[in-house]
């Protein structure tokens, strides 16, 4: 199964324009290429056309935040939180987003490329892919509820 071309989810994302409050970067975080952001708190950040490039953004928090037209190749997002996150218009190229929740993303004119990591993803239909999904999400399933 090919996903492609959501539409962007139905809530305004300019009410997730602004980071919340008292909310900062992790010490050695600055976002730019190459950012060593693991685990960082960007939810709701503004971050359109940001040039992310081979950033390590495991497990970072990333909700609502707005990353369309975003340079995120070859970025790993493993296990990354990304729900309600508009990535419209980003490059993915070679981006690791195994394991991480897709579920509401805005993906509008988006195609995950052939070598874009997406086993164990939770999809904007909020299906996971199968492990070793690349491009294709692989027998899509429904993930068990414990998941965030």
């Amino acid at each position: 199964m090919r996903y492609a071309r959501f539409a962007v989810v139905g809530l305004g994302l300019a009410a997730f324009s602004a980071p919340a409050v008292g909310q900062s970067l992790p010490p050695g975080c600055r976002l730019g290429p190459d950012a060593q952001c693991a685990g960082a708190n960007l939810e709701g950040r503004d971050m359109r056309g940001a040039n992310l490039r081979r950033a390590n953004l495991k497990g970072a928090k990333l909700r609502g935040a707005n990353l369309a037209g975003a340079d995120l190749g070859a970025a790993d997002l493993t296990d990354a939180d990304m729900r309600f996150v508009n990535l419209g218009g980003a490059a993915l190229f070679g981006t690791k987003l195994t394991g991480a929740n897709l579920k509401d993303a805005g993906l509008r004119y988006q195609d995950l490329k052939s070598d874009t990591e997406i086993g164990r993803t939770i999809m904007p239909d909020g299906k996971m892919c199968a492990e070793g999904s690349v491009g294709d999400c692989r027998n899509p399933t429904v993930p068990p509820p414990a998941r965030r």
